[in-house]
C-alpha cells in the first residue's frame, strides 16, 4: 500500500495573503498531498469551505510571537511531515518591506530592484513545487453564491466596490466623485459597496446616490460573501487588499487601485485586469505602511496618502468606462 503523503502549510497573515498560497494548496493537492493547513482567524475564513484541505490547526493571537517556531517544530515531530512549507512573512519580508528593513530607506529605484517581483511568482518560488500556478482559486458553496447572487440588479452593469484596504494608505478619497460621474452619465450601471464596519464612513453619507444605482453593503455581509461578488459582477474595483486578490480567482475584469505597489506584484497573472498605477514621485513605495501620517506623504486636499490621492478621479472614471464599453 502507497504511503500518503503529508504536508504541513503554514500562513498567519491578512485575507490577502491567505489567498496568495491557494495556488501552492492546488499543486499540493494535485501531487496526491494530504494537506494540514496552520493559520489564523483570516485563513480558517478564507478557506472555510476549501476541500482540498484535510486539517485545520486554527493559530491562537494570544500565543507569543516568540513561541511560534516551537509551536511548528512540535508538530513536525509529532506528525512527521513530508513537506512543511512555511510562508508566514514571505511576502512581508521579501517583496513588501518591513520598516526593521535596512532597505526600507534606500532609494526607490534600489528598492524596485528587488521588491517589483510578482507575489504569486515568489510564493511559487519558495514551495520550490514546479508546476505551481501564478493564479488563485477559491472555493464557495452554492448558499454562498446564492447569498451573493441577491445583491445583483438584472438587466445592470454590477460593479462592485471594495472601498478600504487594512490601512489608512488603501483608501481611495475620490471614490464619491467618481461614483457621481458615473451614475450621471451611466444610468444603467448598478455599484455595490463593501468593505469593514468602519467602510460605512466612505459610503454616500450624504445620501445622495440614486438607490437604483448603489447598494451599500459595507459591514453588513461577511468577506466570503463579498469575495464571492468578485465572481458575479461585471466589473471589480479594489486597493491592494483581499478582495482585488480573490476577484483573481476569476475573468471578471478589475481594476485595482494601485498606490504603494505596482501590477507586476499583484495583477500581473489575472485575466482581464485594467489596474491602474499612481504616478506620483513616491510610489510605488514597496513599503508595508504602519503608521499613516508618519510614513506617508498626505495629500493636504483629500488627507489621503498621496499615491492614493494621486490616482485622478478623471483617469478612474476614464477606465471605467473603458471596461463598460469593452464588455458591452
Amino acid at each position: 500500500m502507497e504511503k500518503i503523503k503529508k504536508a504541513l502549510v503554514i500562513r498567519i497573515g491578512a485575507f490577502g495573503d491567505c489567498v496568495l498560497i491557494t495556488p501552492v494548496i492546488a499543486r499540493l493537492k494535485e501531487l496526491g498531498y494530504h494537506i494540514t493547513l496552520y493559520t489564523g482567524e483570516r485563513g480558517m475564513d478564507i478557506f472555510k469551505h476549501d476541500t482540498r484541505i484535510d486539517k485545520f490547526i486554527e493559530h491562537k493571537k494570544e500565543t507569543p510571537i516568540d513561541d511560534l517556531h516551537k509551536i511548528w517544530k512540535k508538530l513536525e515531530k509529532q506528525v512527521k511531515y513530508d513537506e512543511v512549507l512555511n510562508f508566514t512573512e514571505s511576502i512581508e519580508c521579501n517583496v513588501a518591506l518591513h520598516p526593521v528593513s535596512p532597505m526600507y530607506v534606500y532609494p526607490k529605484k534600489e528598492r524596485a530592484v528587488v521588491c517589483n517581483k510578482n507575489y504569486y511568482e515568489v510564493t511559487a518560488d519558495i514551495s520550490k513545487f514546479e508546476g505551481v500556478g501564478n493564479t488563485p482559486s477559491l472555493m464557495f458553496t452554492k448558499e454562498e453564491e446564492y447569498r451573493a447572487l441577491s445583491h445583483i440588479k438584472d438587466g445592470k452593469f454590477n460593479i462592485l466596490w471594495c472601498l478600504s484596504g487594512s490601512g489608512k494608505n488603501k483608501v481611495y478619497p475620490w471614490t464619491d466623485y467618481v461614483i457621481g460621474d458615473l451614475v450621471k452619465s451611466h444610468p444603467n450601471v448598478h455599484i455595490i459597496t463593501v468593505g469593514d464596519n468602519k467602510c460605512q464612513i466612505l459610503e454616500d453619507v450624504a445620501n445622495t446616490f440614486p438607490k437604483e444605482n448603489i447598494t451599500q453593503l459595507a459591514g453588513k455581509i461577511s468577506i466570503r460573501e463579498s469575495m464571492a461578488l468578485t465572481k458575479l459582477v461585471d466589473l471589480v474595483i479594489s486597493p491592494d487588499t483581499g478582495l482585488l486578490h480573490s476577484s483573481g480567482c476569476f475573468d471578471t475584469p478589475k481594476i485595482g487601485l494601485l498606490g504603494h505597489t505596482t501590477i507586476e506584484n499583484i495583477t500581473k497573472h489575472f485575466k482581464n485586469d485594467y489596474s491602474l498605477e499612481s504616478d506620483c514621485e513616491c510610489a510605488p513605495c514597496f513599503r508595508l505602511i504602519y503608521e499613516y501620517d508618519v510614513q506617508c506623504p498626505i495629500d493636504p486636499v483629500t488627507n489621503a496618502a498621496w499615491c492614493m490621492a494621486n490616482i485622478k478621479p478623471k483617469r478612474l472614471y476614464n477606465r471605467i468606462v473603458e471596461v463598460i464599453d469593452a464588455t458591452s
